[in-house]
C-alpha cells in the first residue's frame, strides 16, 4: 500500500495569477503563504518521516510551495527527493477564461469568487473558450494523477503540489462528482490544506480532504486563508 499527500498550494500574491504565474524571480508566495507552506511541510515530515516521490505543477506558487515544504523534511540520513515539475498540475488558466476586459477584482478579493464561478460555469458549458477545454482540463489533470499513483508503490510516499480547482478535479473522479459540486468542492480547498489518497491493489481511497489542522490556529486565525 502507498500513501499519496495532495496539498494545495500558500497564499499566492495577486500578480502570481494569469501572465505572472511563472515568474519564479518574483516569487510566488506572500510572505503568509510561505509560513503556510513551511507549517504544511512540518505537519507532514511529523507525519510521514520522508517523501520518495515530489511533483507540482511548474507555476511559481505551486513550485515554492513544494520547495519550503521540502526543507522541513529532515536530510541528515537521507537524500531528499529531487522535485519533479509537470505542468499537467497546473491550474486552469484565468486570464484566459475571465478577460482583462470583464476582470474588476483581484483574484484574492472575496467579491470575485461569484465572478469567477459564473466564469467557470460559462467555460464548463463552452460558452467561454479559455486556453484549453474543460474537457481537456479534466483529461490532463487525471493523467498527472494516474502517473503520481503510479509511483506510489508499496511501502511508497508520494507528495503532489498543485492548486484547488485541479486537485477536486482528481477527487470528483474518484468520487463521481459532477460539474457543479466540483465547482462547490473546489471552493472550500484552504491554503496549503493537505488531502491523503491511500493507494492499493484495488485502486484509490480518498482517506482525509482538505485538511488544515496546521493553520487552523486559535492563536493566530490569520493563517487560515482560501486565496
Amino acid at each position: 500500500m502507498g500513501v499519496l499527500y495532495l496539498v494545495r498550494h500558500g497564499q499566492a500574491r495577486a500578480q502570481a495569477y494569469g501572465a505572472g504565474a511563472w515568474a519564479q524571480h518574483e516569487g510566488g508566495l506572500t510572505e503568509l503563504g510561505a509560513e503556510q507552506a513551511r507549517r504544511a511541510g512540518v505537519a507532514l515530515a511529523a507525519r510521514v518521516g520522508h517523501i520518495d516521490h515530489a511533483v507540482s505543477g511548474d507555476l511559481a506558487r505551486q513550485r515554492e510551495t513544494l520547495a519550503r515544504i521540502l526543507a522541513e523534511f529532515p536530510t541528515a540520513t537521507e537524500v531528499a527527493p529531487e522535485p519533479h515539475l509537470d505542468p499537467r498540475w497546473n491550474e486552469y488558466d484565468l486570464e484566459a477564461i475571465i478577460s482583462d476586459t470583464d476582470r474588476t477584482e483581484s483574484p484574492t478579493e472575496k467579491r470575485f469568487q461569484a465572478h469567477l464561478d459564473d466564469s467557470l460555469r460559462d467555460w464548463i458549458a463552452r460558452r467561454v473558450v479559455g486556453s484549453e477545454t474543460w474537457d481537456d482540463y479534466r483529461s490532463r489533470a487525471d493523467a498527472a494523477m494516474d502517473d503520481a499513483v503510479a509511483q506510489a508503490g508499496s511501502g511508497r510516499t508520494v507528495l503532489a503540489v498543485s492548486s484547488a480547482g485541479t486537485i477536486c478535479a482528481v477527487l470528483a473522479r474518484l468520487w463521481g462528482l459532477d460539474d457543479e459540486r466540483w465547482l462547490t468542492l473546489a471552493r472550500t480547498m484552504i491554503n496549503t490544506s493537505i488531502t491523503k489518497v491511500i493507494v492499493g491493489g484495488s485502486g484509490c481511497s480518498i482517506v482525509s480532504i482538505n485538511d488544515h489542522a496546521h493553520v487552523d490556529l486559535v492563536a493566530d486565525r490569520s493563517l487560515m486563508t482560501f486565496r
